[in-house]
């Protein structure tokens, strides 16, 4: 009798815990591409660590990157909480990747007036690729689709179909042939039909979600994933990657020119994120190394502030990247970011204005720096010939006007001859 009181207490203690922790809402209207990717998969692990009931990850997108998809489908199987994807707000799609990404939840809903589907395979730039690399990966994607709707207790058919016949469906038609399982037209409608609803397939022993009403937060992407996801279209990731090959050809053919040289390297940082070819954290750790070797190069190589700005610039970018939680305690602050770049700009302004202002000093050095210099006349000096004693030597020097000056009198040089000093008598 106590150990069954026990357990009582144990499972009211449990599902209290669950019905107070908050559902968690992410929201994605984009291509799926390595920003998205980091988003998503960021906060499903962040929502099983919490233990919340449920995600709901509302959807828009055209498509996007396959590698990226996999990335989020595998969270998604992964993930020991439910996850819940929206097709929203009315008029938004799930096309290619998103379909994907649709198979895979544990539930799968839409707005009315959204479609889903459209998921052949295409290259980067969004057109058909040669037959046999078309065919490969086709059979690919069908497979994957396929599986994951197997996997789902979803429509196989109508998934492989998604992908063989570029096929696209209304979200009614979606609810008949069993692609998603209900249509909720906005969040608190699909809170509202979330209460207590049964999965299809069991996840991780949970059978049905909470009947109770829940709490939900929304978390929106981070800096760092904006600024990734802004970078991933692949026809500007291709731009910046030619400009920055360009610009390191420019500064190899002209050594000298620094700024192509900076502006390419950083270019080509930023492609190789974007087309997923250097992990993100990487690509961040090698911005700052770029931006740290830049802001040293400024003190040994007179750039005039252009090294300068381009290791601020690498310096900012690299620590915008590394801003990849939304967790206060464990974030970047930009409140640290800003004031650091600003001290970093102002030194290299600083360090740039004196070297700026040594350029134009007048020459400290050499016969020329005495003209102008005020001494006594060491002897008496003519036309032709005289000493004077001046900054340590003793010098050969003649009157400027011809006429004599006694030993003793101020003069002031004016003109440097050879190893002769020109000399004019200066009036107290």
């Amino acid at each position: 009798m106590n150990r069954l009181k026990s357990f009582l207490l144990i499972l009211l203690f449990s599902a209290a815990s669950w019905a107070e922790t908050e559902a968690s809402i992410i929201q994605v209207s984009d291509t799926i591409n390595p920003g998205t990717a980091d988003y998503i998969v960021a906060e499903i692990n962040k929502s099983n660590l919490a233990k919340a009931p449920y995600l709901i990850l509302q959807l828009d997108t055209p498509g996007g990157l396959l590698n990226s998809t996999r990335k989020i489908v595998q969270a998604m199987l992964n993930s020991k909480i439910p996850i819940v994807v929206w097709i929203g707000p009315k008029g938004a799609q799930a096309g290619s990747a998103g379909a994907l990404i649709t198979f895979a939840a544990d539930v799968a809903t839409m707005a009315t007036g959204t479609n889903i589907g459209a998921a052949h395979p295409v290259d980067a730039s969004g057109r058909s690729m040669d037959k046999t690399m078309s065919d490969k990966i086709t059979h690919d994607t069908a497979a994957f689709a396929s599986s994951l709707a197997k996997a789902k207790g979803r429509n196989i058919e109508w998934a492989k179909e998604s992908v063989y016949s570029n096929k696209s469906i209304s979200s009614d038609e979606a609810v008949k042939l069993k692609v998603i399982d209900f249509i909720a037209d906005d969040l608190t409608d699909l809170e509202l039909k979330l209460r207590g609803y049964r999965l299809t397939v069991p996840k991780e022993g949970i059978s049905q979600l909470p009947s109770s009403a829940q709490k939900t937060q929304l978390f929106p992407a981070t800096i760092k994933q904006k600024i990734v996801s802004f970078f991933a279209n692949p026809s500007l990731a291709y731009l910046i990657l030619s400009l920055g090959g360009l610009c390191i050809w420019i500064e190899l053919s002209h050594p000298g020119l620094i700024f192509p040289g900076v502006l390419g390297a950083l270019c080509v940082l930023i492609s190789l994120v974007s087309f997923q070819l250097l992990p993100i954290r990487f690509g961040a750790l090698g911005m700052l190394l770029l931006g740290i070797a830049l802001l040293i190069a400024e003190l040994y190589v007179t750039s005039y502030g252009v090294l300068g700005i381009g290791g601020i610039l690498s310096f900012v970018l690299g620590s915008l990247y590394l801003m990849d939680t939304n967790v206060p305690e464990f974030q970047i602050s930009l409140s640290l970011i800003f004031p650091v770049a600003t001290c970093l700009a102002l030194s290299v302004f600083i360090l740039s204005y004196i070297i700026w202002k040594s350029r134009h000093l007048k020459v400290a050095d050499g016969y020329h720096s005495l003209i102008g210099t005020t001494t006594e006349a060491h002897s008496e000096i003519t036309k032709i010939s005289g000493n004077i004693f001046i900054q340590g030597e003793l010098w050969s020097a003649r009157s400027e006007d011809g006429l004599p000056i006694k030993q003793g009198a101020l003069v002031q040089v004016q003109e440097v001859r050879g190893l002769q000093l020109i000399v004019k008598k200066k009036e107290n």
